[in-house]
C-alpha cells in the first residue's frame, strides 16, 4: 500500500496517512457520453452527495507520527524538545486537525495557543494556524502564518514543502491564477516534494488555473498526462470534468464526477472536489 500525503481541503497539514484506494474498473468511463456545450445545463451548481459510502481508511491522527520510544530521530525541527513535549505536541496537533474537520475553528486556535505555550513556536504550529485561518477565509492572516512556517522550516526541504504548497493554494483560492500556476509548477520539481503521488493533485490545480483563464490550447494534452486507471487518484476523471465546466457543460461534467465516485473512495474524491468548490463549480451539502 502506498503512503499518500493527506491534504485537508487541499491544504498540506504535514500529515501522512495510508489510503486504501479501490482499483478502478477498466471500463468505468466507457459508457460516458460527452455533452456538447450548446446543451449546457443552466440549472444550479452540481451538488456533492454526502451520503457516499465511507472508504476503508485507517483512523489515524492528521499530524506527524510521534517517534517510537527510544528513537534517535525526533521530528524535524523539534530536536530540542523532550520526548514528553513532542508527544504532547503531536497529540495536540491531532486534536487541532479534528477541530478543523468539525468546523470548530476557535477551539483549534485556542489549542494552538496552548501548544505554543507548552512547546514553543514551530513550523508545525504556524502551518496549522494558517490552515485554520484559511478555513475561516482570513487569507491575510493565513498567508502570514504560512510564511512564518516557511521561515521556521528553513533548511528542511521536506518540511518547507508544506507551507510552500499552502501559499500556492492561497493564490489559487484568491483567484490569483498566474501566481498560483507559477508556484504550483515550481512544486513539481521541489526537492521536498513528499511523493510522486503528489504530482497529480498539483498538475490538476495547474490545469484549473488554465481553464479559469481560458487558456485552453493545452488542456487535452494536460488531461492525457493523467492515468485513467490510476488506482490512487481520480485526477483523470476530474480533469475531464474540469474541461467541461470550463465550457459551461455542467451535465457532462457531472457524469465524469459520478464515474469517479463509483470507482474511488470518498476521501480521495474530496481532495479534488475541494478545488471545484473553490471555483464555484460545485457546492457542498450542509
Amino acid at each position: 500500500m502506498k503512503r499518500l500525503p493527506l491534504y485537508l481541503s487541499s491544504l498540506s497539514i504535514l500529515a501522512f496517512q495510508p489510503l486504501s484506494a479501490q482499483a478502478p474498473a477498466k471500463t468505468a468511463a466507457a459508457g460516458i457520453e460527452r455533452k456538447n456545450s450548446k446543451n449546457a445545463d443552466t440549472g444550479p451548481k452540481v451538488k456533492l452527495d454526502d451520503t457516499e459510502k465511507k472508504a476503508d481508511v485507517p483512523d489515524v491522527p492528521a499530524a506527524p507520527v510521534a517517534p517510537a520510544e527510544g528513537s534517535s530521530k525526533p521530528l524535524p525541527g523539534l530536536e530540542k524538545l523532550s520526548p514528553e513535549k513532542i508527544k504532547a505536541l503531536v497529540a495536540g496537533m491531532g486534536e487541532v486537525s479534528n477541530y478543523l474537520r468539525g468546523v470548530r475553528w476557535l477551539e483549534a486556535l485556542a489549542k494552538l495557543v496552548d501548544l505554543e505555550a507548552t512547546c514553543g513556536e514551530s513550523h508545525y504550529i504556524s502551518n496549522l494556524r494558517g490552515a485554520v485561518c484559511t478555513r475561516m477565509r482570513d487569507f491575510v492572516k493565513a498567508r502570514s502564518h504560512f510564511t512564518k512556517a516557511l521561515e521556521l522550516s528553513k533548511g528542511m526541504d521536506f518540511e518547507m514543502f508544506h507551507p510552500k504548497f499552502n501559499l500556492a493554494e492561497l493564490d489559487f483560492v484568491e483567484k490569483k491564477f498566474d501566481d498560483a500556476r507559477v508556484n504550483f509548477t515550481k512544486l513539481l520539481t521541489d526537492p521536498g516534494k513528499p511523493a510522486k503521488d503528489s504530482d497529480t493533485l498539483i498538475k490538476f490545480k495547474v490545469m484549473i488555473c488554465d481553464v479559469m483563464q481560458k487558456k485552453l490550447d493545452s488542456i487535452d494534452k494536460q488531461i492525457a498526462s493523467f492515468d485513467q486507471f490510476d488506482e490512487n487518484s481520480p485526477a483523470y476523471y476530474y480533469a475531464q470534468a474540469t474541461k467541461l465546466f470550463g465550457k459551461d457543460d455542467k451535465e457532462g461534467a457531472s457524469e465524469w464526477l459520478d464515474s469517479a465516485r463509483k470507482i474511488y473512495p470518498k476521501e480521495l474524491n474530496e481532495v479534488y472536489d475541494d478545488s471545484l468548490v473553490e471555483m464555484g463549480w460545485l457546492e457542498t451539502l450542509k
